[in-house]
């Protein structure tokens, strides 16, 4: 029921389709079930990913959103380079 909350709410908030580059569920304990996706959108000049985050505690479920550029996404995945 959760994985489909989420992809009810990728198709709601995209016209286009959205290409899947990160899927992972997780149940963290007897009640508290997790599940992310990760798209990158359709984008002309400024590549951009979106992160679905699914939370279900018992029968409660809450799907969050949020957008990240490119370079967000590069230090999620550890490929930025820093000067320390």
């Amino acid at each position: 029921m959760l994985k489909e909350k989420i992809f009810s709410m990728i198709n709601e908030l995209c016209d286009s389709t959205q290409k899947i580059i990160f899927q992972k569920h997780k149940i963290t304990s007897e009640f508290l079930e997790m599940y992310i996706v990760i798209t990158k959108l359709p984008s002309v000049n400024i590549p951009r990913f979106r992160v679905y985050k699914g939370l279900q505690y018992e029968s409660s479920i809450s799907v969050e959103y949020f957008t990240i550029e490119e370079d967000m996404f590069e230090a999620m995945v550890g490929k930025v380079e820093y000067n320390d």
